[in-house]
């Protein structure tokens, strides 16, 4: 919807399990040799700035980014050692106040063989997207409707891509739409990996997201999701479904996910990693 906007929520304990894992998804798909195309289709504006009026009026940040920054942990995941090394390179000066988004996450990641393209409706974000990033042959923004984008850039022509999608779920048909678009678009590309954000929210419409994809004929779902006490948040958790999954990743992804879990949720949450859909 163009009136979300994801500023007031950036660095949230939804960010960290968003990028993080992305994160390991993307080197998963990496250990292989051969180009790779990556659409992130909700961009967003890219980089945000914690102390910016939006950021700080919510202070939802506190949930996430701010409460795992201070931790000095040796034995860490690659994953977050990934994710932390992209903010230290975006804050040279110390801290975390220019939060890296999903689009910067996979623009730090880009090999010179691989190709990224960043979409965003709004107007105002894409604006800010633009002015954040250059766009030259290997990375292209884009400010165009998410699910168009889908049939714009795919199948790509290197044949393995990666698609993320994290809509903002304000209008509750959204569940319905984003499960039926992908599975449209699998049937032209089997061999992408869709990664799907969800937010778990009181009116628990997830559930619907579920029961779309466990009907529809896209097999090989995997699960990721993490259930915390936010007070004063509507979202106490949220999860990430990974169509096609690298086999290589998953390792990684439950490392980073045992690690967000101990240091973020402890013993106040759950977290897990499972088969929605076997192959």
């Amino acid at each position: 919807m163009l009136s979300y906007q994801h500023s007031y929520h950036a660095g949230n304990h939804a960010d960290i399990l968003k990028h993080i894992i992305l994160g390991d998804v993307v080197a998963g798909m990496q250990k292989k040799a051969t180009p790779m195309f990556m659409l992130d289709a909700f961009a967003g504006r890219g980089m945000y700035d914690l102390h910016a009026e939006d950021a700080q009026k919510t202070h939802e940040f506190d949930t996430g980014v701010a409460r795992l920054w201070p931790i000095q942990d040796d034995d860490i995941p690659e994953g977050v050692a990934r994710w932390k090394s992209l903010i230290e390179v975006e804050n040279p000066d110390g801290g975390f106040s220019r939060f890296p988004g999903s689009t910067a996450m996979l623009a730090h990641m880009l090999r010179p063989m691989d190709r990224l393209a960043a979409c965003d409706l709004h107007p105002q974000e894409f604006n800010a997207l633009r002015q954040g990033f250059r766009s030259h042959r290997r990375f292209s923004l884009h400010q165009r409707d998410a699910y168009e984008a889908l049939h714009a850039f795919l199948p790509p022509k290197e044949k393995r891509g990666l698609i993320f999608l994290d809509p903002s779920f304000e209008d509750k048909t959204e569940y319905q739409a984003i499960a039926e678009s992908i599975a449209d678009i699998y049937a032209h590309f089997r061999a992408g990996v869709y990664v799907i954000w969800y937010p778990i929210l009181p009116a628990g419409r997830d559930i619907e997201l579920f029961r779309a994809f466990k009907k529809s004929a896209i097999r090989n779902i995997l699960r990721v999701e993490m259930r915390g006490h936010f007070p004063d948040m509507q979202m106490q958790g949220s999860g990430l479904l990974i169509v096609n999954p690298p086999w290589h990743a998953q390792a990684a992804m439950q490392a980073s996910l045992s690690w967000i879990h101990a240091h973020l949720l402890g013993e106040k949450g759950k977290s897990s990693i499972q088969w929605l859909v076997k192959e």
